[in-house]
């Protein structure tokens, strides 16, 4: 008996020294954990594990480690198993509390359904007074579960492509597309009908009134220059303008002559083919040669000039109007044709006019 007591002995004396070792082992392994995790921590995330297929997911591993610590970073290549990287983020290192945080943000994505896990992802760290031997710690591993994109029956039964839709012919669609060609076509063609006979003729529906003879237009102009008081007033400058202007104006409408452009010597050297008599051409250039002195020389007419100013104007155009006359002729012609604008070569004033018009 006392025998078998020592060997009960011994054997609980050696459990012992074992159980002191493992926990000696035990205690020193956290130690070492907890210098380890003193120096660097690793952890990986993501903004959501539950995802169909085809969407993207933002994959995180945040490194925080000590100041005097090197580490190999993760790199553009990294192995996801089944997920596609589509993009990624190295961010800036940030120091706080004398430590430095780095972050490195991927988006990856997978085309299959089920259950995959991001694997964990080891990093290599090197103490600075251990030379190249190096120290691994891992971003933890994290499960992603990926759902189709079809639900209830649909993910059980795939149904069959829908025959194509007939679509009758549409008459009153084809028809009224032909009714407006048809009317677009008929706007056009009266546009250029319209267009062309303006061209013609220079009015579309109503011919323009005849213009007024230039006769017509000078005496009624002088009158009411004459009706005026810029004489009374001295606007003796103003007044030979107006004057000036009419007689002129005159000139282009019964001669055809640039007379509003011309000076007087040359307006006095174009209207010699016209008119011969010498005291027509004598008033003309005595009522342009006053009206120039007073405009340019500012010279200061006398009541007498400019009294025989006016009546040289109202004479000038009295006299060199055309006039309209009656031509009798025999019965062959209807009572209405009775009365004919005289014909070329006639001459009114000593001069031949244009065809169709005559003078006096």
């Amino acid at each position: 008996m006392k025998v078998e007591f020592s060997s009960v002995e011994s054997y609980i004396v050696k459990a012992g020294k074992f159980f002191i070792f493992i926990l000696f082992f035990i205690f020193n392994a956290s130690i070492v954990s907890a210098q380890d995790s003193a120096l660097i921590e690793a952890k990986s995330m993501v903004d959501t594990s539950t995802i169909t297929i085809g969407d993207r997911i933002k994959y995180s591993i945040i490194i925080d480690r000590a100041e005097g610590l090197r580490i190999e970073k993760p790199g553009e290549g990294l192995n996801l198993g089944m997920f596609e990287i589509k993009d990624y983020v190295f961010h800036k290192p940030e120091e706080k509390d004398g430590r430095i945080i780095e972050r490195y943000d991927f988006t990856i994505s997978v085309y299959d359904t089920g259950k995959f896990t991001i694997p964990a992802f080891p990093i290599a760290y090197f103490l600075e007074d251990t030379g190249y031997v190096f120290k691994i710690i891992e971003a933890p591993s994290i499960d992603i579960f990926v759902q189709s994109v079809l639900t209830g029956e649909e993910a059980k039964e795939l149904k069959d492509i829908k025959p194509p839709i007939y679509i009758p012919f549409n008459y009153m669609f084809w028809i009224s597309i032909a009714a407006v060609i048809i009317l677009a076509g008929l706007i056009g063609f009266l546009g250029y009908r319209l267009w062309k006979r303006h061209k013609e003729k220079g009015y579309i529906f109503t011919p323009p009134p005849p213009p007024k003879p230039a006769h017509e237009i000078a005496l009624a102009a002088l009158a009411e220059l004459y009706q005026n008081d810029l004489l009374e007033k001295g606007a003796y400058k103003e007044f030979f303008s107006r004057l000036s202007q009419i007689v002129r104006a005159y000139l282009e409408g019964r001669y055809f002559i640039l007379a509003l452009e011309e000076t007087t010597s040359e307006i006095m050297r174009d209207i010699f083919d016209h008119i011969k008599e010498q005291d027509l051409l004598k008033d003309l250039e005595n009522i342009l040669t006053l009206s120039d002195l007073v405009k340019f020389a500012k010279y200061i007419p006398e009541t007498d000039e400019i009294n025989q100013a006016k009546q040289e104007a109202l004479d000038f155009v009295n006299n060199t109007k055309v006039v309209y006359e009656i031509e009798e002729e025999s019965g062959q012609q209807s009572a209405h044709s009775d009365q004919l604008l005289v014909a070329d070569g006639v001459k009114s004033c000593g001069e031949a006019v244009p065809p169709g018009k005559a003078e006096c």
